[in-house]
């Protein structure tokens, strides 16, 4: 079989796409599956919010955003090789063209420069204009709620609004079967942005309008140059379909003296650009996919007037991605920058800034938010950046207000951890003391114990307090010796092999250090220990604690080991929520039992509801969950209960 001339393309393009599967799919291993981990469009939303609001999209990274970056610097100078050669939503169009002609559909014709075609092209225009002014008014890529690539990606599981994300897989669907490249044409507003930026003269001249109006002091609103962008891009893109001023420099050239004008060229191109009317290429929707090349027979096209020509955007679109994926990986922009410090306070100049790192809870926008709310309420603390990929957080304070030690002090989360459960003959553990160091986040003694836990050895578990260096108290068996050499290569071993759900092992690099073993040991009852590690719940509903005051009460009573799990504290608030709607309901509890056993307890009046309708009550397979008073949703059962649980009397 003879290959055609633009193979790399496919090879490129196929070969995108079964990295993307590949990925998704966790053949490999790999812990996660971003499917917008290098989505160039939501890489320039998250550029455009930082420059307006100081903080990135979403948990999107700088790798993202050298996506974008790339994207436009590739569509400025060389045009738009990754609609032609990378995205995977170019080629479903492609194979879509194949499929009709396959099924023999027949074509609905949109004649270019008709009013039908330049209605339609408004659209994606409307999209990006939309899009943007929605990320950046609230940091998050609102693109998710309908992309179809991110909805088909995800299996419809991801940040989506359901309705929309059917609604643009519908539109891709069957407007790429009745219409040859719909959706990249008409509809994908990365295409729009591309599109600007192949009319890369007007495009950088009304960004560098709107930076020297700002810098004279002219306050004008990000969305005005939004919408002038928008505006501009769609009358360059119907008016303009012979760009002059434009420094591309791949193009598709035709040779007049061999050209047979057979129109074979124009046939294969997906999007039925007019070849026949340039000698340069450069209509608005040519993404350089040489497909018209490959099909001229007398080689009348090529790609920069050279025979090689046509490899080079697929050369180039690789090298692009190739640098895009470096820098991103090199550099790291903050997720948020913040200052909340009032001048007529406290000058810039007066503010020292210190580094913590191995925060691994500061993971995106949400939680750098959380964290900037908790240091907000710190004396002295005036602003902080975030560096999500790194878990690296830089703290802006006043030394004249506070020190370094007292701010860690206040972000420090004393932890509680269970290691391991005692066996029920054990009736005291043993308490020892150690001092770690690089240990400032949350979730750093959750690492600690399960790299414990690894050893085999009969620790029960530990809990942190703040100190300089940072107290870890250890609980174990009586019976276990007490081995500091031990204590320091488990503290110090530099990665923490985590197992995961469904299989397969998560690498954490850590880089704890073992400041010493304080001298001696002491030790406590299982019974205040176990009290110590467990995390109770109470939802009382104090209007029927005094209703119900006097009449007859009972409480239903489920025992299970595994209730002390954090899944089932997370779960609880939704059984509270659930049963409050019911009368006769009094509380729900989780306590630790008489046998030492984590037990859920559900208190109700007996007058009001019987043990078999409560049963009934909290096995529906759906519950109602009340969020606000007019906003009732029906969600899945967090709890099953087979039989009814032991019933406790507690009289009149």
């Amino acid at each position: 079989m003879k290959l055609r001339k633009n193979w790399l393309k496919y090879l490129l393009q196929y070969g995108v796409l079964v990295a993307i599967v590949l990925t998704l799919t966790k053949v490999f291993g790999n812990e996660t599956a971003d499917p917008e981990a290098y989505c160039p469009f939501g890489g320039l939303e998250t550029l455009a919010t930082y420059l307006t609001q100081g903080s990135l999209a979403c948990s999107m990274t700088t790798v993202q955003i050298m996506m974008g970056v790339i994207l436009a610097i590739g569509v400025i100078l060389f045009g738009k090789l990754f609609c032609g050669y990378i995205c995977p939503m170019g080629l479903i169009n492609e194979l879509f063209v194949k499929i009709r002609r396959k099924l023999k559909i027949k074509l609905f014709v949109i004649k270019g420069g008709s009013v039908a075609d330049k209605a339609l092209r408004l659209v994606k225009y409307i999209l990006l204009f939309w899009i943007f002014y929605m990320t950046l008014s609230s940091s998050e890529l609102f693109c998710k709620n309908f992309d179809p690539y991110y909805a088909i990606a995800t299996g419809f599981k991801g940040e989506l609004t359901v309705w929309m994300a059917c609604i643009s897989v519908g539109i891709l669907f069957l407007g790429g079967l009745l219409v040859d490249m719909f959706w990249c044409k008409y509809i994908c507003p990365l295409g729009a942005i591309s599109n600007i930026f192949k009319f890369s003269v007007w495009s950088l001249a009304i960004i560098a309008l709107y930076a020297v109006l700002t810098l004279v002091g002219l306050n004008i609103p990000w969305v005005i140059l939004l919408a002038v962008c928008c505006v501009a891009g769609y009358l360059l893109e119907i008016l303009c379909t012979k760009p002059k001023l434009n420094p591309q420099m791949l193009t598709v050239v035709r040779d007049l003296d061999k050209c047979n004008h057979c129109g074979l060229c124009e046939k294969r191109c997906p999007y039925h650009v007019e070849i026949s009317k340039f000698t340069k290429v450069t209509a608005v929707d040519c993404n350089l996919c040489g497909e018209c090349v490959s099909a001229c027979k007398p080689e009348a096209l090529s790609i920069t007037k050279r025979k090689w020509g046509i490899y080079l955007p697929a050369g180039i679109a690789a090298v692009l991605f190739a640098i895009a994926l470096y820098l991103g990986n090199a550099t790291e922009l903050p997720t948020i920058d913040v200052k909340w410090n009032d001048e007529t306070v406290v000058s810039t100049e007066q503010l020292k800034t210190f580094e913590m790192t191995g925060m691994r809870s500061v993971k995106c926008f949400g939680s750098s938010m959380a964290f900037k709310a908790k240091l907000e309420r710190i004396p002295g603390v005036y602003g902080v950046k975030t560096f999500v990929k790194h878990g690296r957080v830089v703290i802006s304070y006043n030394p004249a207000q506070t020190e370094q030690e007292k701010i860690e002090g206040a972000v420090f989360t004393p932890t509680k951890f269970r290691i391991n459960s005692p066996d029920t003959s054990v009736e005291k553990v043993k308490v020892i003391t150690i001092r770690t160091e690089n240990m400032h986040d949350k979730l750093d003694p959750n690492y600690l114990g399960m790299r414990i836990r690894e050893t085999g050895k009969k620790f029960y578990g530990l809990e942190t307090e703040y100190d300089c260096p940072i107290i870890v108290r250890l609980f174990m068996d009586v019976d276990e010796p007490v081995d500091e050499d031990f204590l320091e290569d488990v503290v110090e071993a530099k990665v923490l092999m985590m197992p995961q759900h469904g299989g397969g092992v998560k690498e954490i690099p850590t880089n704890y250090k073992f400041a010493g073993l304080e001298e001696g040991a002491d030790t406590i009852a299982i019974r205040p220990y176990l009290e110590r590690m467990f995390s109770p719940f109470k939802a009382e509903f104090k209007q029927r604690v005094e209703k119900y005051e006097g009449r007859p009460q009972e409480i239903m009573q489920y025992v299970d080991a595994n209730y002390e799990k954090p899944l089932t504290l997370r779960n609880l608030p939704y059984l509270s929520n659930h049963l409050s709607q019911q009368d006769g309901i009094i509380g729900i509890y989780l306590v630790l039992n008489e046998d030492n056993l984590p037990a859920i307890q559900i208190r109700y009046c007996t007058d009001d509801l019987s043990a078999d309708k409560l049963l009934e009550l909290i096995n529906l397979p759906t519950w109602n969950i009340k969020y606000k008073e007019d906003d009732i949703r029906e969600e899945a059962a967090k709890f099953h209960f087979d039989a009814k649980g032991d019933i406790i009397k507690l009289g009149k």
